[in-house]
């Protein structure tokens, strides 16, 4: 029971934190001038000038942290029974994927509030997609990246299709998150396909520069304007799934380490 209430401590208070990021993104995006405002490093910012800045932003750092970390554990010890066939070890290693994404998001924040100036959105992808291209093999390497990130694209736009997302859900959830769900994943869906476009290219050019955070993968859409406002629309509404997922979202925890010793005997 303790494990199952620090996991829901970690995973809730995660989800807060996300939806924070992905509706300032969002805000941004839709109000300001400023493309570079429409990214993580541009949330940040604005935090950390809020009064009591500071302190915010580890919060929010804390709060990405331990999704992170929730997500991390999903994965190693499968704690959401996904199983271990080909679809269930896919949608692990997407949710390992998501949980160093959140750490690194959560590093970033953390070096803004003390006091280490915030690159550029894109700026330490591009970085570590610099290192891998130094290494053999290593835009073979960074195009299977962006084929996970085409295949998260596919699975999120898939939920939000099939609205399979609403199985984790409570029962006394409002009808309205159903909409709001379905448009938020749509959204980063299209997000997802960008970045993934982006880490192909720059294998295939061994160029570590087309690379595209999340906020230059939003950027990228601003010469068709429907659709960048559409997509930017949908990240605020993913925001609010976030904040939906943190109240209504039912978080299993089966007996772990029980299911690891009847699949070691």
């Amino acid at each position: 029971m303790n494990r199952l209430r620090r996991l829901e401590t970690f995973a809730r208070a995660g989800w807060c934190a996300r939806g924070v990021v992905y509706c300032l993104l969002a805000f941004f995006a839709l109000t300001s001038a400023n493309a570079s405002d429409a990214s993580p490093q541009g949330v940040f910012r604005a935090v950390k000038d809020m009064s009591g800045g500071t302190y915010l932003l580890v919060l929010l750092a804390t709060g990405l942290a331990l999704y992170g970390a929730y997500r991390l554990y999903g994965a190693a010890l499968d704690s959401e029974g996904k199983g271990d066939d080909a679809k269930g070890i896919a949608i692990r290693i997407g949710y390992a994927a998501s949980g160093i994404a959140h750490f690194i998001l959560a590093w970033a924040a953390v070096r803004l509030a003390s006091g280490h100036a915030a690159g550029g959105d894109g700026d330490q992808e591009q970085a570590a997609a610099g290192m891998l291209l130094d290494m053999p093999l290593g835009g073979t390497l960074l195009g299977a990246i962006g084929l996970c990130f085409l295949a998260a694209a596919a699975h999120q736009a898939m939920k939000a299709w099939t609205t399979e997302f609403m199985q984790g859900v409570a029962a006394d959830a409002p009808a309205w998150v159903v909409p709001v769900g379905r448009a938020g994943l749509a959204a980063r869906a299209v997000v997802f396909a960008v970045i993934g476009v982006s880490l192909i290219r720059a294998g295939w050019f061994n160029s570590a520069g087309e690379v595209k955070g999340l906020g230059d993968a939003l950027s990228a859409l601003t010469e068709h304007a429907e659709l960048y406002l559409l997509v930017a629309a949908g990240l605020f509404l993913f925001g609010i799934h976030s904040f939906v997922e943190a109240n209504w979202r039912r978080i299993r925890d089966e007996d772990v380490v029980a299911r690891l010793k009847a699949a070691a005997s």
